[in-house]
């Protein structure tokens, strides 16, 4: 990571002062994929991701996060901008009502955390008195199908969100109760309304999570402890979703790391760390035949990444 001070007239703009403080950070991969990644071509594939932030002692910043892939052209930009009044990123953005929203297990949920509409989203975050009003949109911001509202805080002890996405609706609240969380949580999304819960207990050195849903009967259940320097969780679901995973250190330095679905399919991975800014990973992904594996088919990937 790189500090440097620069005194430019877009950073005079930005800051109302003359000078202001760049970091420049990112991430550089050269990796070997057969088949584990769909969409990302079989053979030598790289991966860049270069970060710039700018600041000033008056709470103004701004970054700017940009990718290219396979030795290619610019593929994408995120940018954000903060003031003391507001927060501004466009690119691949949070839905406002997402960010505000907290759906339990089961339910359907609004939005997305990975929204772009057709090209690119914004969205606008503000902060007073405790609360946060989000709102977002494509890049046209029309207020159209695409536009969303959020609003979030905490009161005594208790925290709730509300969003809205066209005339889908949501409103949770969760908080401390018999010694862990429990959340609650009511939507109505397509025309269908839903209500949820779900409660988090600590039993000892390991957490239970119990989550049911009046959709179809709906109930989940998972546990999660670490033991011997491993951490390990499994859960089931009225849905027969079953899931495992594993996390552990293993001789000679490697980190190895196991995952299990019935709804997707198993993958396990090795990782090594070469140095403070560099490490080496293999994974391996199975895809189990008439399930929804999202973007991933079977296959192995091989890759060095470096951070700077």
């Amino acid at each position: 990571m790189k500090h440097v001070l620069f005194t430019t007239t877009a950073l005079v703009a930005l800051s109302g002062a003359a000078m202001a403080d760049v970091t420049w950070s990112g991430s550089a991969s050269l990796g070997y994929n057969d088949g584990h990644q769909a969409g990302t071509p079989d053979g030598i594939n790289t991966d860049i991701d270069l970060d710039v932030s700018m600041s000033n002692a008056g709470g103004y910043s701004a970054s700017i996060t940009a990718a290219m892939e396979g030795g290619g052209s610019i593929t994408g930009s995120d940018i954000a901008v903060t003031t003391p009044v507001a927060t501004i990123n466009y690119g691949e953005v949070v839905e406002a009502a997402n960010s505000a929203y907290s759906d339990t297990d089961g339910l359907s949920g609004i939005g997305s955390d990975e929204f772009t509409a057709s090209g690119a989203a914004i969205l606008v975050s503000a902060s007073a008195g405790g609360m946060t009003v989000g709102y977002s949109d494509d890049a046209a911001m029309d207020g159209g199908d695409a536009s969303s509202f959020g609003i979030s805080g905490a009161v005594g002890g208790v925290s709730f969100g509300v969003g809205s996405k066209g005339d889908d609706w949501g409103i949770s609240a969760s908080g401390s109760a018999m010694g862990g969380t429990i959340s609650v949580a009511s939507e109505e999304v397509g025309g269908a309304a839903a209500t949820g819960a779900s409660i988090t207990l600590p039993l000892g050195d390991m957490s239970l999570t119990v989550s049911a849903a009046d959709v179809n009967d709906f109930w989940g259940a998972s546990v999660s402890t670490s033991m011997a320097g491993a951490t390990v969780s499994a859960g089931t679901d009225s849905t027969e979703d079953s899931q495992f995973s594993l996390a552990t250190a293993i001789a000679g330095g490697f980190n190895l790391a196991v995952d299990w679905d019935t709804s997707d399919g198993s993958a396990v991975g090795l990782t090594y760390s070469l140095s403070d800014s560099a490490t080496l990973s293999v994974s391996y992904y199975e895809d189990l035949p008439g399930t929804d594996d999202g973007p991933q088919t079977s296959g192995t990937e091989a890759k060095i990444s470096f951070n700077f």
